[in-house]
């Protein structure tokens, strides 16, 4: 037996083209679980279901997937019930493309990395940065790295480590980077049917503002970028500035 339990969850689902390299390289050194959504679940956040009864179904030994349910979901199944005291570290990914800068608000491969860490266990969002050239294989190997050093470091607790990665093709090293800013070219697409009108958010990436020594700047640079995230929000800086509010 194996000296670490590894959960493994993402947002691409449990067809996910990421998921099994991971699987495959993380499973060499550690004990692995799986719960995914049964469906895509790229864009959900950190959404989870309060009042909807969910199927677990089992796809293998220790591999589930999580019909209807978003990658927070899955995260909390796994910690509460079903490996529930088992598990050192949550890895969430392959996610199919880059999660840079605020994609991370939005992001379900980060959430469920998010969702572990607020649970107490030390966790990783991982994507492979250019989707033309994912290198899923490549990008398990280093992500294989990367958690056991995760593990030699941290220990399970509140507040536990929360770590955005995102891994390029033939990387040349590591950066540990702040967050960037995207730009998108957003709008929203108008569709008329026989059953009515249809409304879809639509857009493209235009460009990361030239951040220096950001996860963009590193990942333009050829770098993996690797971001700890707090998991608590508050701006600090703008309490003080506020405070005359608790004059009125």
């Amino acid at each position: 037996m194996k000296k670490y339990n590894i959960l493994i969850s993402n947002d691409d689902g449990i067809n996910g083209p990421g998921l099994k390299p991971l699987i495959k390289e993380l499973s060499s050194f550690a004990n692995i679980y799986v719960i995914v959504p049964k469906h895509e679940m790229s864009g959900t956040s950190h959404s989870i279901h309060l009042k909807k009864y969910l199927k677990l179904e089992k796809i293998k030994h220790n591999i589930y997937a999580l019909v209807g349910g978003t990658p927070a979901d899955c995260v909390k199944y796994a910690l509460y019930s079903f490996f529930k005291d088992k598990i050192d570290l949550v890895v969430s990914g392959i996610n199919t493309c880059a999660n840079l800068a605020q994609d991370v608000v939005y992001s379900g491969t980060v959430a469920s990395a998010r969702e572990g860490a607020y649970l107490g266990i030390p966790s990783i969002s991982v994507s492979a940065s250019d989707e033309t050239n994912p290198c899923y294989n490549q990008v398990a190997k280093a992500v294989l790295k990367i958690a056991k050093e995760v593990l030699k470091k941290e220990k399970k607790g509140r507040p536990a480590l929360c770590l955005n990665i995102n891994i390029p093709p033939n990387y040349k090293g590591i950066k540990v980077v702040p967050l960037g800013i995207r730009c998108y070219d957003e709008t929203i697409v108008e569709k008329k049917t026989k059953k009515g009108t249809y409304y879809k958010l639509a857009g493209r990436f235009i460009s990361g503002k030239k951040n220096k020594n950001s996860d963009i700047d590193a990942i333009e640079q050829g770098f993996i970028s690797i971001t700890p995230l707090e998991l608590d929000q508050t701006s600090f800086f703008k309490i003080k500035s506020y405070k005359f509010l608790e004059k009125k």
